[in-house]
């Protein structure tokens, strides 16, 4: 079954139970829904943040990871095994992923990635790294990529 016969048959089903659930007054049924709902949606945030970590992979368009973060913005927030943010992650990879962290940071600025003030993560400082220096410092100090790279 492919991703989208499979999530075409959960709307179904989803949308059963969003019709039918009112008027079975059965709160119990509900809240197990809702559990099971919230555990999918979580799964979903999960992917796509380990997704998020590996982009120098498959290397999408930019235009892909745009909309990507716009429709998962909470994906961003998710940390990898060493405690880093993606758009951490993404100056690795001898800046082959570089040209992501412009959009990793205009939508994670829209939602706080790394906290308020962090500039969607550009100021959190990298724990990769033991001077406590943040993505930008380590973009700006950077000898491995040319001047072009961080433009899309």
């Amino acid at each position: 079954m492919s991703l989208s016969e499979l999530v075409y048959d959960l709307q179904v089903t989803l949308n059963t139970v969003i019709n039918l659930g009112k008027e079975m007054n059965d709160k119990e049924f509900i809240d197990e829904i809702k559990g099971v709902a919230e555990v999918a949606k979580n799964g979903v945030i999960e992917a796509t943040g380990v997704a998020l970590h590996r982009l120098h992979k498959p290397q999408p368009s930019i235009d892909i990871v745009t909309a990507l973060v716009k429709g998962i913005p909470e994906a961003m927030s998710h940390t990898n095994k060493k405690d880093r943010l993606p758009i951490q992650t993404a100056r690795e990879w001898e800046g082959v992923s570089v040209k992501y962290i412009p959009i990793l940071a205009k939508e994670g600025i829209r939602h706080n990635v790394g906290g308020r003030g962090m500039r969607g993560g550009l100021f959190v400082d990298d724990p990769e790294y033991c001077d406590n220096w943040n993505i930008l410092e380590l973009l700006v100090n950077d000898k491995h990529h040319d001047d072009d790279s961080l433009t899309p």
